[in-house]
């Protein structure tokens, strides 16, 4: 049986928000956030790595944070990091009991499977259960590019999506319409997951996910919608393979980076080739929309 750990840091409210954003930011498989602090303030946030290298270098960036903050005067004491190794079985019952249906539009609802949800013809309810792969329409970012999806897929569409983790980018954008939606991730222990989430919705046979990089054999010829949910540096790097395998005609829909991020990243994207047709923020996230520049050499 597979297994997590589970890493746990008190917090105050003026280090809630910073430390949750840092466990989204280090690849958490879900980030739970519980206590009886005041004002609605959370005591303690909790996020889940899968039992593998590299866990250590995570709780140490997550300290190094804490002393920046010290620095600041915003965390007052030693950083307080409790762990443990949990199983599949308790990692998942614990996503159970947290994980709600969230509406994500007038039209777009993300819910588990075990949920209820009003039977509606216009409310669109994809079924995404909680797995190793990020994307249970919980954070503001997975959100941004479900809204941005709603209004750019069109009939008959094929769809690139990476970083597809649990595959709910995907999966709507051929609920949507879209003909069908490649997704890959770097990360092969999110695949079954997005699979099952894929037979769940009863699109299974419109949506491929793969394990691997932009290089991978299924990924091929020009796709009319290009989504990624990722870091600001990973979309930065990936900019010019975006660019190949973006349709002339095709928009490109980005988000994982904060707002204070966006406007290095804006400019980065014109100097790329690229122009802003459309930015949405929520939270402390930006997400935008881009189409190739008319004119760039090597654009049509």
């Amino acid at each position: 049986m597979r297994h997590w750990v589970e890493v746990t840091i008190a917090v105050s409210p003026e280090t809630e928000e910073a430390i949750v954003n840092a466990f989204w930011e280090l690849g958490s498989s879900g980030v739970l956030q519980s206590g009886d602090g005041l004002a609605g303030a959370s005591e303690c946030v909790t996020g889940f790595w899968p039992d593998r290298p590299g866990v250590d270098e995570k709780l140490d960036r997550i300290a190094r944070l804490w002393e920046a903050l010290r620095g600041l005067g915003e965390a007052e004491g030693p950083c307080r990091i409790a762990t443990r190794r949990v199983s599949e079985d308790d990692w998942a019952g614990k996503w159970k009991a947290q994980v709600v249906p969230v509406r994500v539009s007038d039209r777009v609802m993300v819910a588990p499977p075990w949920s209820e949800v009003p039977r509606s013809d216009d409310l669109l309810a994809v079924r995404i259960n909680p797995g190793t792969g990020f994307g249970t329409g919980g954070h503001e970012t997975t959100q941004l590019c479900l809204r941005q999806l709603e209004k750019r897929i069109r009939p008959g569409d094929r769809v690139l999506d990476v970083g597809s983790g649990s595959g709910v980018l995907s999966i709507t954008a051929v609920l949507l319409g879209a003909s069908r939606a490649t997704g890959i991730d770097i990360d092969s222990e999110t695949i079954e997951n997005a699979r099952e989430n894929a037979r769940l919705n009863g699109v299974a046979d419109r949506v491929d996910v793969h394990a691997g990089r932009m290089d991978h054999p299924a990924v091929g010829g020009r796709y009319r919608i290009v989504v990624s949910n990722i870091s600001a540096a990973s979309l930065t790097a990936m900019l010019p393979d975006f660019s190949a395998r973006l349709h002339p005609a095709g928009e490109l829909i980005l988000s994982g980076l904060l707002i204070e991020e966006a406007p290095s990243f804006e400019a980065t994207l014109e100097d790329r080739g690229f122009t802003l047709l459309e930015r949405e923020t929520r939270g402390l996230w930006w997400a935008g929309s881009a189409g190739h520049t008319a004119g760039r050499p090597g654009v049509p």
